[in-house]
């Protein structure tokens, strides 16, 4: 999306289908993400990138504004990693 990181912090490998063992998420928070390029999906879906404070997350999690799955466990764990980094750093 014409963004990147040299800090990629790894949420984990997850599967979203275990009935079947299949479809394995590999998800990952990139911290201090710099614009490198106008983004470009390549894709025929329209998409749109949209910055919201953390605050902001906050609350679209807690209103479920994530419709998919997927979308709540990254945010979640994002969110979980940056409290328990800054609560490491306040000790």
């Amino acid at each position: 999306m014409g963004y990147e990181s040299s800090n990629w912090i790894s949420l984990g490998s997850h599967i979203l289908d275990p009935n079947r063992g299949i479809a394995t998420m590999h998800l990952f928070l990139a911290l201090n993400a710099k614009q490198v390029a106008k983004p470009n999906s390549d894709d025929l879906e329209d998409q749109e990138l949209l910055f919201l404070s953390r605050n902001a997350i906050e609350n679209a999690l807690k209103e479920g504004e994530f419709k998919v799955l997927a979308w709540s466990a990254v945010v979640a764990m994002s969110l979980n990693y940056l409290n328990a980094s800054e609560k490491q750093k306040e000790d």
